[in-house]
């Protein structure tokens, strides 16, 4: 996952390190974690959202990254129609599940509550979630926690309060079956990060840095950019506001 929010034009250059991710980011096994599929990086799907002064800009895939043409000329437009200053959330998919390597199953996912748009791309699982009433449990953890924040833009303390009560109430329906809540959030005018893994600690994480105009939030470093990248602690939500 990436998000960013930037006073200046689209980074290309970073949407172009974070696509390699596809084909070399680290997965389960790479930290000692049980991995059933032993298939590398996130290749089942991409998505790209971005909020910008004129508006807002969405696309998806189904396929890896890498190899879809789509994901290159999606920046290269991205970078021409979404006007700073900007919010921007991009993911890049590992699904347990083939059946559900479609494009609709891409993160993130768009909602508007009120006029209020929202985008969510969440990494983890809810174990034996599979699909449910046509959804993926992303789908699902992100209707509960709009369910949760109802229609108005809360301060980050009580996004954080209704975030838990939402967090509460899935557990107690999936008993030790959720492996994390970790997610990034477009919500309105800022951008909110959280980090929250139940299993593979190491595995899902969140480093944010900043450059002049930039600030960024990233599952993986990226050695592109420059600047001190810090780990969100476990737990941690971060807001970056446009």
């Amino acid at each position: 996952m990436l998000g960013l929010v930037s006073r200046k034009p689209v980074p290309v250059d970073t949407l172009m390190a974070f696509r390699q991710l596809a084909d070399t980011g680290r997965n389960f096994r790479d930290f000692g974690c049980p991995q059933p599929n032993p298939k590398s990086g996130h290749p089942d799907g991409w998505g790209i959202a971005c909020i910008g002064a004129e508006g807002e800009f969405y696309v998806r895939g189904p396929g890896k990254a890498t190899a879809d043409p789509k994901y290159e000329e999606a920046v290269r437009r991205l970078a021409r129609v979404c006007s700073p200053p900007l919010l921007l959330v991009a993911h890049l998919r590992y699904a347990s599940k083939k059946d559900t390597i479609q494009e609709q199953y891409s993160h993130p996912f768009r909602r508007e509550v009120d006029g209020r748009v929202t985008f969510f791309a969440h990494n983890g699982e809810i174990e034996g979630f599979g699909l449910r009433e046509g959804k993926i449990d992303t789908q699902f953890i992100y209707d509960r926690f709009l369910d949760s924040l109802g229609t108005e833009a809360r301060p980050l303390p009580e996004f954080k309060q209704a975030v838990a009560k939402a967090k509460a109430a899935i557990d107690a329906e999936f008993p030790r079956k959720v492996e994390s809540y970790t997610f990034l959030m477009l919500d309105g005018n800022r951008l909110i990060a959280h980090r929250d893994a139940r299993t593979c600690v190491p595995y899902y994480t969140l480093h944010e840095t900043a450059t002049e105009g930039l600030r960024l939030v990233c599952s993986e470093v990226l050695p592109t950019l420059p600047g001190r990248w810090r780990m969100l602690r476990n737990g941690e939500f971060f807001e970056v506001p446009s």
